[in-house]
């Protein structure tokens, strides 16, 4: 059974040439994205293929997302292919003004996933320990991603699976009318989640009252989990955690890594991918020295500082070898 079990879209990103706005650039290279794909796919970079649950649309972008992720070593056993057209995602030139992402395509085969396809049995122990669960945020902007969700939260909690949760809100992706639908799941998820992974940016879009720092991180706990890591760009990243957490309660800091950054699309998927994989390994291996939360965090912004060094979210993941090197290197 693997380590992780993920949950979440996978999308097309179609990132732009050289331009300072989009009227500029002059063509664009399509890659594999979406943050939780992007995140299955670290994983397996990193060492621990995950299970992973996602739609994938019956047109030519499904079939080069579906090659994709079979060629990075994730199985195809909860990949599901469903009728509609694949969802875009044209990624603004990064000195634009204005939303990161724009999103084209059927949102129904990308974010309409199924309460009654949630797969229980990729999350039953089998007399082993339950996989930790990754979600992302941007399912619940889709009402049935959002039943799925919380379909997928219950079946998690009945089998003892540690939940992570990523906020990553997007507006643009929010229908008319449905703001306050949206920002309620995701409110109730990260209270029924264990670790939550927030950026400002994203705080602030779904509302919170706090988007820095420690204010945040411990609005975030007051929620529900024990754990809540706030990434602040270039400068690092900060985990909070209460005494309802594994390794205790503290508050740790990593301040990044310096490097010659190229493009930062997908730097914080390649955080979160380091982050778990060193959390979720130690709790399979049942290691509980050291400081698993700072070397997490350490971990998560080498991964994150290598993946911008060049173009394309997905593909510019580096492999666990790669991390360590760096790591070593640094110390």
């Amino acid at each position: 059974m693997a380590e992780v079990f993920v949950a979440g879209e996978t999308l097309v990103d179609f990132v732009p040439d050289a331009g300072e706005t989009l009227r500029e650039v002059d063509g664009y290279a399509h890659r594999a994205g979406g943050a939780p794909a992007n995140v299955a796919v670290g994983l397996a970079r990193l060492g621990s293929p995950p299970a992973f649950w996602t739609r994938l649309g019956d047109d030519a972008f499904g079939d080069f997302l579906a090659e994709t992720l079979a060629a990075e070593g994730i199985p195809e056993t909860h990949v599901e292919r469903v009728e509609g057209r694949t969802t875009l995602a044209v990624v603004s030139p990064p000195d634009s003004d204005g939303p990161r992402f724009g999103f084209y395509g059927d949102r129904d085969a990308t974010f309409g996933f199924a309460p009654d396809s949630v797969p229980t049995e990729a999350l039953a122990g089998d007399g082993k320990a339950s996989p930790w669960v990754h979600l992302g945020g941007v399912a619940l902007t889709h009402p049935r991603g959002r039943a799925a969700t919380r379909e997928l939260l219950a079946v998690a909690a009945d089998v003892d699976c540690p939940v992570s949760f990523d906020v990553n809100y997007r507006p643009d992706l929010v229908p008319d009318g449905a703001a306050e639908a949206v920002s309620t799941a995701v409110r109730e998820t990260v209270g029924e989640s264990d670790v939550v992974l927030c950026s400002g940016e994203d705080a602030a879009a779904a509302g919170f009252s706090e988007s820095e720092g420690s204010d945040l991180a411990r609005d975030l706990i007051a929620l529900g989990p024990h754990t809540a890591v706030v990434t602040m760009g270039d400068e690092g990243a900060l985990a909070v955690s209460s005494d309802a957490a594994p390794w205790g309660a503290e508050t740790v800091r990593h301040g990044g890594f310096s490097v010659d950054a190229v493009d930062a699309t997908g730097a914080g998927d390649a955080f979160t991918a380091g982050v778990l994989s060193r959390l979720a390994g130690r709790r399979t291996a049942g290691d509980a020295d050291g400081d698993p939360l700072r070397e997490a965090l350490a971990f998560g912004n080498a991964t994150a500082a290598l993946s911008v060094r060049s173009v394309g979210g997905m593909g510019s993941i580096p492999s666990r070898e790669e991390v360590v090197t760096f790591l070593e290197a640094r110390e």
